[in-house]
């Protein structure tokens, strides 16, 4: 059950869409999804309150709001909660660029929302579905299963591969890297050597010379063989993340 949100200060236009959610997820998501839209919350403090005693996977945010504004929330939002996949609602352009900073998965114009809306819900409740993709992996200490979201990559050693959390966890498995490989083939990954297996979505930066700089603040190096390679995936990856 996906649990979807409107926070909007203005109750006419909060109504609105949250009525027009209502009447997209009942008829363009596919049966097997199953969403639940809350009552509106006309503010940032609103959002945090009910957050203490539930979770909220989708939040349709506003920007500009009195007291905690969007932006304000959305900061908070990523140690409160994390998961919650934000998609900003603004009646103004000119915030756009200054949204990138909070990663948010999509960036709605008030005035484009009829057209933009449908599209939006659908990709990001594919977005929700993937994220709760599993992977189960055989290590030393037995059978355990990890979301694929959260590794940020596998280090391969022989016949053993270590896979490294974005907790900050690591769990050795009796297996080669090439087998990881294809546990998660079609998901985005990349083995940028024979060393290692990246997941795209933790690289926090991509050098010139093929460093990457991973959401731990681990650097890796993609091999020469492989960086033309790599520099398509990756582009190919970001450009689906700014359009999807």
């Amino acid at each position: 059950m996906l649990t979807i949100a409107v926070c909007d200060d203005n109750p006419q236009f909060a109504h609105q869409l949250t009525a027009r959610l209502r009447e997209l997820c009942a008829h363009i998501l596919p049966e097997r999804v199953e969403c639940r839209i809350t009552a509106a919350f006309s503010s940032g403090e609103e959002v945090l309150r009910y957050l203490r005693e539930s979770s909220i996977h989708i939040l349709f945010l506003d920007i500009d709001m009195p007291g905690m504004g969007g932006f304000e929330l959305a900061s908070d939002l990523g140690s409160r909660a994390p998961d919650t996949v934000i998609i900003f609602v603004s009646a103004y352009d000119d915030f756009v660029y200054s949204s990138f900073e909070y990663a948010p998965f999509r960036f709605l114009r008030k005035s484009h929302l009829e057209e933009e809306l449908p599209v939006t819900l659908r990709k990001v409740v594919e977005k929700c579905m993937m994220d709760s993709e599993t992977v189960t992996v055989h290590t030393l200490d037995g059978e355990l299963t990890l979301r694929l979201r959260d590794i940020l990559y596998w280090e391969g050693e022989g016949n053993y591969y270590t896979v490294r959390t974005a907790d900050g966890e690591a769990f050795r498995c009796r297996s080669t890297l090439s087998a990881a490989e294809e546990l998660v083939a079609g998901y985005d990954f990349f083995r940028i050597h024979q060393g290692y297996l990246v997941n795209l979505e933790h690289i926090r930066a991509v050098g010139d010379d093929g460093a990457l700089r991973m959401d731990n603040g681990t650097t890796l190096y993609v091999s020469r063989r492989k960086l033309t390679a790599f520099r398509e995936a990756y582009m190919q990856f970001t450009r689906r993340r700014l359009t999807r």
